[in-house]
């Protein structure tokens, strides 16, 4: 499974099918998006990346009916500064492996695999992105060699106000500028003034804290907690109100904290972790001592994510010691619902 801050941030953007059916929608013909139905686009379970690459490279699969018939859109997310030259050729043998379970799973014809690559390098994309075009061809071969293309959304070669105006979702345009700025040389007070406009329009999305939480991690993934300081004001500016995404962005740093604090064995890792993100949030948390303020805590971020939550789930929580606690407002970021929560560890 792949661990880096940029994978992260993909997968859980673009496993959900609004912001997939977003990415399609820019990058496809014209006539191809207009026999999909992308009402139907639905994520499929299973990982086809090579086995050495899984630390370095995110996919997804997702189907979707196709001229009335079942078809599957491969996403594969390339983040590395370099650019694979071989890409097509591993694309194949993705392919390969999907149409291989296809017929495992007894399917009579195959179906049609649209292989999509979103690439955000420093460099930009400068190599093939047609099979065909990986080889030396006589005259007279071609008809004789696969060929293919992927579609291909890279970053490096937009500017930041065409990302913003591009037709999608808020949470689309913010997830992809964050992935196009986050480790540029660019101050991070100064990039979080650019999404300001993104971040008010987030504030009125069904999903919208949950998207900000995802941006606001990977901020702090990349580039550190100390620049990661100035989110507070700006979410303060932007949205003061909204103190369910405050407590949520304090309860990260918090599991946060805890994490490093153990990992490295010392105290002062944990202080670390704890002191340099949002202090006045962190403080809200923090401060409640007892194990009843912690699970009152607890309880208004899920009912923040979830809406008003059940007696049974509310009980629980309250019974929760320490390790339960921390356990489960770790889990409250991925989560989908409150089964995920509180899924055994």
């Amino acid at each position: 499974m792949s661990t880096t801050p940029h994978d992260a941030l993909f997968k859980a953007a673009f496993s959900q099918v609004e912001q997939a059916a977003d990415e399609l929608r820019h990058l496809l013909p014209p006539a191809l998006l207009a026999r999909m139905d992308l009402g139907s686009l639905s994520l499929e379970a299973g990982s086809f990346i090579d086995e050495a690459l899984r630390e370095r490279h995110t996919d997804l699969l997702f189907s979707v009916r196709l001229g009335g018939r079942e078809a599957r859109i491969y996403i594969l997310f390339e983040h590395q500064s370099s650019v694979d030259p071989w890409m097509p050729l591993r694309l194949l043998r993705y392919m390969l492996r999907i149409w291989d379970a296809c017929i495992a799973a007894s399917a009579t014809r195959l179906p049609v695999v649209v292989p999509v690559v979103l690439h955000h390098s420093d460099t930009g994309w400068h190599a093939p992105t047609c099979f065909e075009a990986l080889f030396d061809l006589p005259p007279g071969a071609a008809e004789f060699t696969p060929h293919f293309r992927f579609a291909l959304d890279d970053l490096a070669i937009q500017s930041e106000a065409a990302l913003h105006a591009r037709t999608a979702s808020a949470c689309t345009r913010l997830v992809l500028s964050a992935l196009q700025q986050t480790r540029s040389e660019r101050d991070l007070a100064e990039l979080l003034c650019d999404w300001s406009g993104l971040i008010r329009e987030l504030r009125g999305a069904p999903d919208g804290a949950r998207a900000l939480w995802l941006v606001f991690r990977y901020l702090y993934e990349v580039r550190g907690p100390a620049e990661f300081a100035a989110v507070q004001t700006i979410v303060h500016e932007t949205n003061p109100e909204n103190t369910n995404l405050m407590e949520t962005m304090a309860q990260y740093l918090h599991s946060k904290g805890r994490q490093e604090g153990r990992q490295e064995g010392r105290q002062e890792g944990r202080q670390e972790g704890l002191q340099e993100g949002l202090q006045e949030g962190l403080q809200t948390g923090l401060q409640r001592g007892h194990q009843q303020g912690q699970c009152e805590f607890l309880l208004r971020l899920m009912a923040g994510r979830f809406g008003e939550l059940p007696v049974q789930v509310r009980e629980r929580v309250m019974a929760g010691d320490d390790a339960a606690l921390a356990r489960w407002g770790a889990r409250l970021l991925e989560a989908r619902g409150l089964d995920d929560i509180f899924a055994a560890p």
